[in-house]
């Protein structure tokens, strides 16, 4: 951003200089001088690595205007071979071209009385910007010698003072290609537009804090941008974006992650159990941003980042072989930790967010669904910065939602951001809701059936880390019964009646607290295996609770296996039993009708 309002403010003071001194040779010799002092400015500027061309010049010294159709601003590709070779190229080379630049009102009598520049406005209609990158290593050496000058002291020997009332630059096409890796990258933007306001170059103007870059405010407005994500399976779209730098605020409009492939094409490509993202962010608002930390130190920081009716949707396929992999390390505070750009925020809003998550099981055939509607909170301390986390260790999370839309769900989570294992608490509860609305997601992937349960109250508290889960859980509840299923021959889930029974009867408990007013509080108890994600260690954390509070303990679990095992057996050799009754009774009724049949033949012969 730095380069680039340089380079314009740069350009429009050359050109506005240009103007002036043109004016007492204004009858026959101007448009020869100007041009010469055009060209003459860009060479000496750029020590002749640019040149400048244009369609036509149009100007009046004594308005102070100024207007050129076509302008461009060229490299010299011999130019920059030879700096190469001198080890004096640099490592970005610029390529600009504008369909009409203007200058209102420049102040000739001031300029020259007093050696300050006033113009009430420059416009630049379509300029088109393309900036090639190639690193050149020795421009990464600490022994490189930059020219440090302020703008103010590239200036002062033809101006005190150059004041602009506002810039506006309409409809940019921006394009940056990378050619320092074997792989050329490029990205272009367009539809964008910048408007400046309120640029003043003096001597005090550059340590000014209420000013951004000699400004007093730039804002830029980006419409209906569109990118492929690299491995082509997804198109990012921005409605619109709005940065304020006043205001200190940046405004995203409808920000999407849509999907370029229909589910059955997108797996088809993949070829294995990958999730598959449909996300649109319907407002996202950062505000008090810190613009010029940035600018300085590539520090992102904000005091707020608004998050407003979003929907959030993710879908699998588990008849797709998963691809396991060691996901220690990847919790969402330790990615945080990692990533590349430094930033504080100090607390993240989230209001009306929905949330889903649907999967088809191989197994059932069939697709279940879970959905937290509503979802709504804040977090506090969103930072990966030393400096900040010497002072506040703690990202806490504060968050409400709906799953299902039925049952209200408080969660509050704890990140411990010093930690080396990754430590976290977890604690929250779940309202009163009827478990049969669970059927959706139990039903599919869980081959069983909610026949029946009234939830009173669900409560955990948890402490964990990337390696072990441990925490108490009370769940409250009454009349429970379940159904166990199983698909038959054409593919339908059938209920288990005998099974179901056993189990209803003699392994869970169906209310509580029991008979005797006793709770049975759930013991949380888990290792997390390594390929196991961090949305997924929470969920089977707190399933052992779960286990434990409607009575099948770790113990009990293992009896039951050991007995189901066993019932098993003893089923499979009732069932050979049978089957062989039943062979041996089809044989004999073979051999008796055999019998007859023999008979019948041997009377119709003695017959004969």
């Amino acid at each position: 951003m730095k380069k680039f309002l340089l380079w314009f403010l740069g350009i429009s003071f050359v050109l506005a200089s240009a103007l002036l001194v043109g004016t007492n040779y204004f009858k026959n010799n101007w448009k020869p001088l100007l041009e010469q002092q055009l060209k003459n400015a860009t060479i000496k500027a750029t020590d002749s690595l640019y040149a400048i061309s244009y369609k036509s010049i149009d100007v009046n010294p004594i308005t102070g205007n100024l207007k050129i159709i076509d302008f461009k601003l060229s490299p010299n590709a011999s130019v920059y071979k030879k700096l190469e070779r001198w080890h004096k190229a640099p490592n970005n080379l610029f390529q600009l071209s504008v369909d009409k630049l203007i200058i209102k009102n420049a102040n000739a009598k001031k300029a020259v009385a007093d050696k300050k520049l006033q113009i009430e406005e420059i416009i630049i209609d379509h300029p088109q910007l393309t900036i090639t990158n190639k690193r050149q290593s020795y421009n990464d050496t600490l022994t490189k010698v930059k020219n440090n000058k302020t703008l103010f002291q590239l200036i002062k020997n033809i101006f005190n003072e150059v004041q602009v009332g506002k810039i506006a630059l309409n409809n940019i096409y921006f394009t940056h290609i990378n050619t320092s890796n074997q792989k050329i990258k490029k990205t272009a933007i367009k539809n964008l537009n910048i408007s400046i306001a309120d640029v003043l170059v003096d001597s005090l103007s550059q340590t000014d804090v209420s000013r951004l870059y000699y400004t007093k405010s730039i804002d830029i407005k980006l419409l209906g941008y569109k990118i492929a994500t690299p491995d082509s399976l997804y198109f990012v779209k921005i409605d619109s974006l709005d940065f304020s730098s006043s205001k200190n605020r940046l405004a995203v409009s409808k920000l999407t992650l849509q999907p370029r492939l229909s589910k059955i094409a997108f797996y088809r490509k993949v070829n294995y159990a990958k999730d598959y993202f449909d996300l649109t962010f319907n407002k996202l608002v950062f505000q008090n941003i810190d613009f010029d930390l940035f600018l300085k130190k590539q520090k992102f920081k904000a005091h707020t980042f608004n998050i407003n009716k979003a929907n959030i949707a993710v879908y699998n396929n588990n008849a797709y072989e998963k691809k396991l992999g060691d996901k220690t390390g990847r919790f969402p505070h330790q990615q945080l930790l990692n990533l590349s750009l430094d930033m504080a925020i100090a607390k993240i809003n989230l209001a009306n967010v929905n949330i889903s998550y649907t999967e088809y099981d191989a197994i059932s055939k069939e697709t279940g669904k879970i959905t937290f509607n509503n979802t709504r909170g804040t977090i506090y301390n969103v930072t990966n910065t030393a400096s900040d986390l010497a002072k506040n260790g703690i990202m806490v999370a504060k968050l409400k939602s709906n799953i299902l839309n039925k049952a209200p769900l408080d969660l509050t989570f704890k990140f411990f951001m010093r930690s080396k294992t990754g430590a976290f608490t977890y604690k929250g509860s779940l309202g009163t809701f009827d478990g049969r609305i669970a059927n959706q997601i139990v039903r599919p992937l869980g081959m069983a059936e909610i026949k029946s349960i009234n939830v009173e109250k669900l409560a955990f508290q948890v402490k964990a880390n990337q390696y072990k889960a441990s925490g108490k859980m009370q769940f409250t509840y009454n009349n429970l019964k379940i159904n166990i299923l199983k698909r038959d021959e054409k593919g339908h889930l059938k209920k288990q009646g005998f099974i179901s029974k056993l189990a209803n009867i003699f392994v869970l408990n169906q209310a509580n607290p029991n008979k005797n007013s006793e709770i049975i509080e759930g013991n949380i108890d888990y290792t997390r295996p390594k390929t196991t994600s961090f949305f997924s260690f929470l969920w089977q954390s707190l399933f052992t609770g779960i286990k434990e509070s409607v009575g099948v303990s770790k113990e009990k679990e293992d009896k039951i296996k050991r007995s189901s095992i066993a019932v098993q057996n003893v089923l499979n050799n009732i069932k050979n039993t049978i089957e062989t009754i039943k062979k041996r009774r089809l044989e004999r009724k073979a051999k008796k009708q055999m019998r007859k049949q023999q008979k019948l033949k041997a009377a119709l012969q003695s017959k004969n």
